[in-house]
């Protein structure tokens, strides 16, 4: 299976940002930036919509539990969302990130 390169998609309709591909050291600062824009720098709620990532490391885990907590301190809600049984989903719960099932 060839690995598909990290890319982000925000819908300012629905708030949500999908993610697809791999998520690694290289992409990392690019999940960070794609949150950052999309959340208006945390002044707004976001939905991560993760059901399409390939490769989530420990990298992208921590990316994310940052973004959450910036959003928690902002006062708005950064959700993530997985399908259950997806590899997002998996990692999550190993993690104890909290997730929606899509």
């Amino acid at each position: 299976m060839q690995e598909r390169a990290f890319s982000s998609e925000f819908e300012p309709t629905t708030g949500t940002l999908r993610i697809s591909g791999v998520i690694d050291e290289a992409s990392g600062g690019s999940l960070r930036e794609a949150l950052r824009l999309a959340s208006e720098d945390f002044s707004r709620d976001l939905t991560v919509d993760l059901n399409d990532v390939d490769f989530l490391p420990s990298v992208a885990v921590g990316v994310l539990a940052t973004a959450r907590n910036a959003a928690e301190d902002a006062g708005v809600q950064l959700e993530l969302l997985a399908h259950e049984g997806s590899l997002a989903q998996r990692i999550l719960v190993v993690c104890a990130l909290p997730y929606r099932s899509s």
